[in-house]
């Protein structure tokens, strides 16, 4: 009996002396913190319930810059979207490190804008619509699909094309614009920007798409920098020779948004659809926050996962709106 308690009394002193390893030996909330979305004004609270006797101390690093624990969270220390957090525990004499991402949302929630639809337009319906802008009293157009993408131009209310260039059967034509008197259309997975001549349709020179894009999807610009998105719920800015200067991401107050498509900067903001879905968003171009959005299911033309809603240009002071295939161009007013 005696050896039998001798030998309990070891084993519990050699429990009592298990080297913290991990941060779950310091029942902490750390990595919780990617599945608990925190919003911007909020604090940062990471916690530690176990042995914490034995901390000496702990270093948290947020997007590469340190922070404080409890600290509360803004744009001078973090940004919106998804975050990158470490940290690093000193426990006797050595250190337990973590990295996770936690969402930081907007404070404010996106609103709903009240809009009526002004006007009907025909649409070409053999477009699948990836580019579209309004440029010198003109539709332009970029239609995508492999074996047939193409690009064309021809005055609203008309189906008639102007100019008609078909691409490269092995090119998807993604989201196009215009800059500095040039024609600029991005390519879905081929990894190139397409220059051409927005007069002649004539192809001036072919780029390389920036690395840091993981697709070409959306394109637009705000006069001097061109704003592009890859599919992801990252928008990113570039010079006016595809250097990149910073990116967004679009987030709202209860998630961040994915699938950023076609856009077109209008008073100082970037409206965007959303694709697969019959939304625009109205985004902040400094932050990424989305601040409000159209609900267009009243003019949604899509029957299935194709003919979706894709399409948007500054019209005469209010907004054209149109989809992959649909019959039609809706005009609609702009936010108050």
């Amino acid at each position: 009996m005696r050896k039998i308690v001798v030998l309990i009394l070891l084993i519990g002193m050699i429990s009592c002396k298990k080297d913290i390893e991990s941060l779950s030996d310091l029942k902490s909330n750390f990595y919780e913190m990617q599945m608990k979305p925190t919003h911007l004004g909020e604090d940062l609270n990471i916690e530690f319930n176990a042995n914490t006797e034995k901390i000496d101390s702990v270093s948290l690093i947020l997007n590469g810059k340190p922070i404080k624990n409890n600290q509360k969270l803004d744009l001078t220390n973090s940004f919106l979207g998804s975050n990158e957090l470490e940290v690093y525990v000193y426990v006797e004499g050595k250190h337990v490190y973590g990295k996770t991402q936690m969402a930081i949302l907007n404070s404010e929630k996106e609103t709903p804008i009240e809009y009526t639809v002004i006007k009907e337009y025909p649409h070409p319906t053999e477009l699948f619509t990836q580019g579209f802008f309004y440029h010198n009293h003109t539709i332009y157009e970029s239609s995508g699909q492999y074996g047939k993408s193409k690009l064309v131009n021809y005055a609203l209310g008309s189906t008639n094309y102007q100019n008609e260039s078909k691409l490269d059967p092995k090119i998807f034509a993604e989201g196009a614009c215009i800059l500095n008197g040039k024609m600029y259309v991005l390519t879905y997975r081929e990894r190139k920007i397409l220059v051409y001549n927005p007069d002649t349709f004539a192809q001036i020179e072919t780029l390389e798409m920036p690395a840091i894009m993981k697709e070409g999807w959306g394109l637009t610009t705000d006069g001097k920098d061109f704003i592009a998105s890859d599919g992801t719920q990252n928008i990113f800015f570039f010079d006016d020779k595809f250097t990149f200067k910073r990116k967004i991401q679009v987030t709202g107050n209860v998630s961040i948004y994915t699938y950023i498509n076609d856009m077109e900067y209008i008073d100082g903001k970037i409206f965007a659809n959303v694709w697969q879905t019959p939304y625009v968003l109205v985004i902040n171009p400094e932050t990424g926050a989305v601040e409000r959005y159209y609900d267009l299911n009243p003019i949604n033309e899509a029957k299935g996962a194709d003919d979706v809603l894709n399409g948007l240009t500054l019209y005469n002071g209010n907004l054209l709106l149109t989809g992959k295939n649909w019959t039609k161009i809706y005009e609609v007013n702009l936010p108050d």
